[in-house]
């Protein structure tokens, strides 16, 4: 098995924590109390760690189930990935997933990267064998069958390392997810010929990422592994572009679709089989682009899944 290099790890872990804002000051080997999920009364009884081997390999996962759900009415799910050298108690607490998921009526899982806590994004340095695609298709599959899962509205999200995982899933698979949106990271490779179906994806990134770089990542890159790929030198708009070839959307250039205080959302709204590519620009923000993560407080996540939530497989 091919494990991940260590100075990428390293560089990543401590670059992904010193961007967050608040008291998140802990290393990430070991889950400290501030790590933990931290649930109300109200939503201990929903919030249930469930696991199964995967290539040799016991994985677990975290499931939200809204106590509201009615059991005869199959309702969306949502795939939420932490970052690299994360957990997804992190993610739990970070995203604001879970608190969309109690108010609208949909079910998230929160998958944990197996290892050094990395996605095998399937590039030098963050590549592994622990089958991460098959890991996520058996939640999946395992959640529809104790759950009522309409499998037409699945949709999958991620921060960092997970969104670029995410969108590393959304271009593997097939008449999986119905959408795909994530914050602060870029297909990482050229996605293989067997895409076909267009999903529609929106990105949420940083101006200001010192990271995964809003306009060029080579520089951090390079100091990190060395020879990065196409997809390190991807900027956030040349990931939008790339998507949008990828879904066959009309038009030579992309279109002004929202100006807000502090940030912009741009894209394409006229895409093959309805689909639609759009990228939110935060002005003010870095590497974290949730809410907590914006000087005003920007609804990131809640109009992330506004787009998200508007597809479904017909």
């Amino acid at each position: 098995m091919k494990k991940t290099n260590p100075l990428v790890f390293a560089v990543l872990a401590f670059l992904m924590l010193a961007n967050l804002s608040g008291c998140l000051s802990q290393s990430t080997e070991e889950m400290s109390e501030d790590d933990a999920p931290m649930l109300d009364g109200e939503n201990q009884a929903t919030l249930t760690t469930h696991c199964a081997e995967i290539a040799n390999v016991e994985r677990c996962w975290m499931l939200l189930v809204p106590q509201q759900l009615a059991a005869d009415k199959a309702v969306p799910m949502v795939l939420d990935l932490h970052g690299g050298g994360g957990t997804n108690s992190l993610q739990y607490n970070m995203s604001g997933f879970a608190q969309l998921a109690e108010e609208q009526g949909f079910i998230v899982a929160y998958p944990q990267a197996h290892g050094e806590r990395n996605w095998d994004i399937d590039i030098d340095g963050l590549r592994n064998e622990y089958d991460d695609i098959g890991y996520l298709m058996t939640i999946i599959n395992i959640t529809s069958e104790e759950h009522p899962v309409d499998i037409n509205r699945l949709h999958m999200t991620g921060w960092s390392n997970g969104c670029m995982m995410t969108q590393r899933f959304a271009v593997e698979t097939q008449s999986v997810l119905a959408s795909a949106g994530c914050m602060s990271g870029y297909l990482m490779k050229e996605a293989p010929s067997t895409y076909s179906a267009p999903i529609p994806f929106m990105e949420v990134h940083g101006v200001l990422d010192p990271i995964v770089q809003y306009l060029d990542n080579t520089a951090i890159t390079t100091i990190a592994i060395g020879n990065p790929g196409a997809g390190f030198n991807r900027g956030a708009v040349q990931n939008m572009e790339y998507w949008a070839d990828l879904n066959g959307c009309d038009g030579a250039i992309h279109e002004l679709l929202e100006v807000g205080q502090n940030y912009d959302i741009r894209g394409y709204e006229e895409c093959e089989a309805g689909a639609e590519v759009q990228l939110m620009s935060l002005h003010l923000a870095g590497h974290n682009a949730y809410q907590g993560g914006t000087p005003n407080g920007i609804p990131t996540t809640q109009m992330l899944w506004e787009f998200l939530s508007r597809f479904s497989i017909e």
